[in-house]
């Protein structure tokens, strides 16, 4: 299982456990910094290569009622929703991580033969970069992975099995397979949700299951 980054002041730092793990989110701070391609005039332009982009992301998001939040808090501290994906540039032997502040779309469900999902959907071209150490154009990334995706949603449900529990099950979809010509992916056990109150507080003491095809207002971390 590959690590979520742990967001500090203007930079993301060393890596915690994902969604197994028992801790809560990660503090970050407000999306409001500089942005991350803030190169020097006379600098050359960033490369735009091909590349692939895994199925499975990792990261943390605030959902309740109206979608994704942008920001919120743990145990105190400022925080924001992302994603991490990983790209393979072509003749390349070894990935690369690129973040993303998502863009809410709309909710929706997904399912496999034996599970329910709420998810929600994301649109990848309009999000925000939060970190690119690939290296590569952004713009180009994001029109590149929304090419390669097409719609892409993600959802939480509780443990299929006894003993991947309190983690939940988390579930990703798109429009275009995926890698491997594979429809949807499901990490069982892959993610945890920590309680969140209407005003985007979250409590890294009070883990939630959300029913299938449910979610409840939480941060969940994967």
């Amino acid at each position: 299982m590959r690590n979520v980054k742990r967001l500090v002041l203007v930079s993301i730092l060393g890596a915690c456990g994902g969604g197994g793990g028992g801790s809560g989110p990660d503090a970050a701070p407000h999306p409001d910094g500089p942005a991350p391609d803030m190169a020097p005039p006379d600098a050359p332009p960033e490369p735009k290569p091909d590349f692939v982009v895994d199925g499975v992301v990792t990261g943390q998001l605030a959902i309740d009622d109206a979608g994704i939040r942008a920001t919120f808090t743990t145990d105190g501290q400022p925080a924001i929703s992302f994603l991490t994906l990983f790209l393979t540039a072509t003749g390349a032997t070894t990935g690369c991580e690129f973040t993303i502040a998502p863009k809410f779309v709309m909710f929706d469900t997904g399912s496999t033969s034996t599970r329910q999902f709420k998810t929600v959907v994301y649109d990848v071209a309009g999000s925000t970069v939060v970190e690119d150490k690939c290296h590569f154009d952004d713009a180009y990334v994001l029109a590149q992975v929304q090419q390669q995706w097409g719609t892409v949603e993600i959802g939480f449900a509780q443990a299929r099995f006894a003993e991947d529990r309190p983690n939940v099950d988390v579930f990703y979809d798109a429009t275009n397979p995926f890698p491997n010509d594979t429809a949807n992916i499901v990490r069982a056990g892959g993610g945890r949700g920590f309680a969140m109150a209407p005003d985007g507080s979250v409590d890294s003491t009070k883990i939630v299951e959300p029913a299938p095809g449910t979610l409840l207002p939480a941060a969940y971390v994967f």
